[in-house]
């Protein structure tokens, strides 16, 4: 897979995850019942805007990463990782912790089949947005893989011949020229 290709994949699992998360967005605020507001909506709403803040900024420093494809992208990609990581911690602290889907489970019991079909939907968009934060998640560490060997420092082979050792060195991928096909 070419580098190019890797964080092409990486730009479709945060989408995918963005989007999934905006489901989750309308799932929470306009999905639940009406009558009788309970708290721990209010609250995973709160959770569901902040961590699309995070996502929407990891985003754009993957796309960012994408368009400048080496020329700039080990800061994007730092800062993509940071914001991803701000995400992850986020939902794992107040959007999938086990806190919340008790919560959620609590709610559903109490205030009957309306709200239980609500927690029903919301649990399961989490568990997907859980599973395209690990895809996403391999996805960077695929893109960080790519970068490092794309940048890796000029290597040294040496050859030893009848008549004595010769040193070659190969140029660093970053001083190559590109070649259309060749990565």
């Amino acid at each position: 897979m070419t580098i190019e290709q890797t964080f092409r994949d990486m730009l479709c699992r945060l989408r995918e995850l963005q989007e999934t998360l905006d489901a989750l967005g309308t799932t929470v605020d306009e999905d639940k019942p009406r009558k009788d507001d309970v708290v721990v909506a209010s609250i995973l709403s709160d959770a569901v805007l902040a961590g699309r803040g995070f996502l929407e900024e990891a985003l754009q420093a993957a796309e960012e990463a994408h368009r400048a494809l080496l020329d700039g992208t080990r800061r994007a990609l730092i800062r993509c990782q940071k914001q991803f990581h701000r995400f992850a911690a986020h939902f794992a602290s107040e959007l999938g912790s086990c806190d919340r889907i008790d919560d959620l489970r609590n709610v559903g019991r109490e205030r009957g089949q309306e709200w239980l079909n609500w927690v029903t939907v919301v649990k399961q968009v989490l568990e997907r947005c859980r599973e395209l934060l690990e895809e996403a998640r391999n996805a960077l560490f695929l893109c960080w893989q790519e970068l490092t060997e794309r940048m890796s420092v000029t290597s040294v082979s040496v050859c030893t011949t009848n008549i004595g050792q010769q040193f070659s060195a190969r140029e660093s991928i970053r001083e190559m020229p590109e070649q259309d096909g060749v990565t």
